[in-house]
């Protein structure tokens, strides 16, 4: 069981960093972008102020 998690540890940590970075691009997109992948800027907001590990 611990091995098992040991062993998808680096997988984990880079989904991790990912969401990290996505969120944070996020951030950035103006609201015509946002609307272009179908977010709107209050779903945008509540996504990057999520933690890293969720």
């Amino acid at each position: 069981m611990i091995l098992e998690h040991l062993l998808y540890l680096p997988d984990r940590l880079r989904a991790q960093r990912q969401r990290h970075r996505s969120r944070r691009q996020l951030r950035h997109l103006d609201d015509r972008l946002l609307a272009d992948i179908g977010l709107d800027r209050t779903t945008a907001e509540r996504e990057v102020s999520k933690p890293f590990w969720r």
